[in-house]
């Protein structure tokens, strides 16, 4: 077994290892606008659904000395505006949304350069990508800085969802994921996957149904 005090690795070499083994990790493509009405656009894969009661979500937004107050233009727009736009990725749109990943500077729109269309929002002013599966509306809720960690966290209040990934059953909504063909991130700088063509179901027992079950192979 190989043993690694993390406290004393570099910050590239943590970054190299632990992105090698929290994998894979979903991508939220944010949508933000500045003071001055331009859209920014950038991907961002510390990201993931906290909970659902209030719909509550999480995004890792690094610093960035280079830019305006040492913040990325996604993480100095949410503390202004306190909106932004989540944009779930599939494989129709990842070589787009990479695109967007490129350091352009902070008057420039990511998504015009990469070709994807802006529509309105219901709820926020930051808009959101058509081409995209779904679009979380969400509204800033807190931010925790940690050293040179920042996790925003957001409050999903209204949801777009593209109406062939969707249907009615039992009165509900039920998403067809594996027509959603999402991506994820991987190890690396590079390196995704696709999800739905290795999909395989584990039911999950109750308390009693494990009981019944003692002594029986699994």
């Amino acid at each position: 077994m190989t043993e690694i005090d993390v406290a004393k690795m570099t910050s590239s070499s943590r970054y190299a290892v632990l992105t090698s083994l929290v994998v894979p990790r979903p991508i939220a493509f944010v949508t933000t606008i500045n003071e001055d009405g331009v859209v920014n656009a950038a991907p961002f894969s510390y990201f993931n659904l906290m909970g659902n009661d209030p719909p509550v979500v999480a995004i890792g937004i690094g610093k960035d000395e280079s830019r305006k107050y040492g913040l990325k233009d996604t993480g100095y727009n949410i503390q202004k505006t306190r909106e932004f736009v989540i944009n779930m990725v599939n494989e129709d749109i990842i070589e787009k949304v990479n695109l967007t990943a490129i350091d352009f500077p902070p008057e420039v729109d990511e998504s015009e350069i990469a070709g994807l269309t802006k529509l309105p929002s219901a709820k926020v002013k930051p808009p959101r990508i058509k081409e995209s599966a779904s679009n979380f509306e969400c509204r800033h809720l807190s931010t925790i800085e940690i050293g040179n960690v920042r996790v925003v966290i957001g409050e999903i209040i209204y949801l777009h969802l593209d109406e062939q990934y969707v249907t009615f059953q039992d009165g509900d909504h039920h998403i067809l994921t594996e027509l959603i063909l999402p991506v994820g991130r991987m190890h690396g700088k590079d390196f995704y996957t696709r999800s739905a063509a290795s999909l395989f179901r584990i039911a999950r027992q109750s308390y009693n149904e494990w009981k019944n079950n003692l002594g029986k192979k699994i």
